[in-house]
């Protein structure tokens, strides 16, 4: 079966890739606490929602918290300082979300129908099934570099994507998608769930429900929502006012923000495709190749430009341009790419240092933790039940852990070097460990 190929990695599936399903639909397990009780398996399978039962649908108001993520920089003197990043997550009730996962697989369907029809189909990297993960993107880049030569790339991020989309551009977009002049009702009720969302805090929530918080399965009763959430003078459910944002962490929230770039999409790969480069988006992140040693002004005006056009700005100290070239056969660098928590300096690809920091911090966390709780339990030291963390933190763990993605990527992007990066992890990992034992049990 055909691909259509191109330097952005990803592909354009074919036309019967996207016919209906003969399969049952199975809604993901969720097993988060949330204002209504976790689906069964039975109830997961083969689910479905008629036009009318969307009409009629009452939401919860999503449930939402700060993901904080702390990142390790080094300021222009060498100095390392600590860099919060805090994304807000607004996650859905159960039977929410896969209603709402349920319809995404239907719209996505209409989506990728639509993007058969668009040249910039191979250029939306995110959100997609089929078109692989953020190694293969990574390697995708790379190799164009590779081919290339002398050439110039540009990386920049969009300034808090999702919570800045505009609601006239989703509209439009998604009449566009759905080659509707008006949206049928079912789908405007869902659109209205995204963008005049409610949502309550969950350590307001907690707070307000004290020991009630959790008892049955479930955040509180219906009662109990009716009388300490919803029904006080100091009701704890806030609306967006805006004409812009929608909820980031639903199931339908990626697909949502792609279908609001098809503009943004279109306008910058025919800019840079006449031109003679390519160009990529993977969610917020936004990477262009152009050939020649250029200055990355025109194109990041450009980018900018196109942005506004749509209510969106980028992150200016997030721009990084780097140009790549030859010297006595060698491709060669200015300064290593970063590129999907990767760096690719013309010959070696490694995994981004912060991201390596992060996992020895989560490993060093994990461990103290585990080790305190089993002290704290009265656990003898010898029999600490260890298995859990060799999974979560080592080569010998679950396929998604680090090491195992690391291993992975070194095989995938075909960079010995990533091994040499985790060659001590195992090490590290046991001394941790002995650390933390002789801590606790000294």
């Amino acid at each position: 079966m055909g691909r259509t190929e191109s330097f952005a990695s990803g592909y354009a599936p074919d036309p019967d890739e996207f016919d209906p399903r003969t399969d049952e639909f199975v809604s993901k397990e969720r097993n988060y606490i949330h204002f209504d009780l976790r689906l069964s398996e039975a109830r997961r399978t083969g689910l479905s929602f008629t036009p009318q039962q969307i009409l009629t649908y009452d939401f919860w108001p999503l449930l939402a918290y700060d993901s904080v993520e702390r990142r390790a920089k080094k300021d222009i003197a060498g100095n390392t300082y600590f860099e919060e990043k805090v994304r807000p997550i607004k996650f859905a009730a159960h039977l929410d979300a896969a209603l709402l996962e349920w319809y995404g697989r239907e719209l996505g369907q209409r989506y990728e129908c639509y993007l058969q029809g668009c040249d910039f189909d191979n250029s939306v990297l995110a959100y997609r099934s089929g078109v692989g993960d953020n190694i293969s993107h990574a390697s995708g880049l790379f190799e164009e570099i590779k081919y290339r030569g002398e050439c110039t790339a540009i990386a920049v991020d969009i300034s808090g994507f999702f919570d800045n989309i505009d609601h006239h551009v989703l509209m439009t977009a998604l009449r566009e998608v759905t080659s509707s002049k008006r949206l049928a009702n079912p789908d405007f009720k869902i659109f209205e769930f995204m963008t005049k969302f409610s949502w309550v805090e969950a350590d307001e929530l907690k707070f307000r429900l004290g020991g009630r918080y959790g008892r049955r399965g479930r955040i509180c009763s219906a009662d109990e929502f009716r009388r300490f959430v919803r029904g006080r003078p100091d009701s704890l459910i806030q609306r967006n006012p805006n004409a812009f944002g929608i909820p980031q962490g639903t199931p339908l929230s990626g697909l949502y923000a792609n279908i609001s770039m098809v503009s943004v999409d279109q306008a910058i790969h025919d800019y840079v495709s006449q031109n003679g480069g390519s160009y990529r988006r993977y969610s917020d992140d936004i990477a262009v190749v152009m050939p020649g040693l250029e200055s990355a002004d025109a194109i990041v005006s450009m980018i900018s430009e196109v942005l506004r056009s749509v209510g969106l700005t980028l992150s200016g100290h997030k721009t990084e341009v780097r140009q790549f070239t030859r010297n006595a056969g060698r491709q060669i660098a200015n300064k290593p790419f970063q590129y999907l928590g990767f760096t690719f300096d013309g010959e070696k690809t490694l995994i981004r240092q912060s991201s390596l920091n992060r996992y020895y911090s989560k490993m060093h966390k994990g461990i103290r933790a585990k080790i305190r709780a089993a002290k704290n339990k009265g656990v003898p030291r010898d029999e600490v039940y260890l298995r859990e963390l060799y999974r979560k933190y080592t080569h010998f763990g679950k396929s998604r852990n680090f090491p195992r993605y690391a291993y992975r990527a070194a095989r995938d992007l075909n960079a010995p070097e990533i091994r040499g990066q985790m060659r001590s992890h195992f090490r590290l990992f046991k001394a941790a460990l002995s650390h933390y034992l002789d801590r606790a049990y000294s």
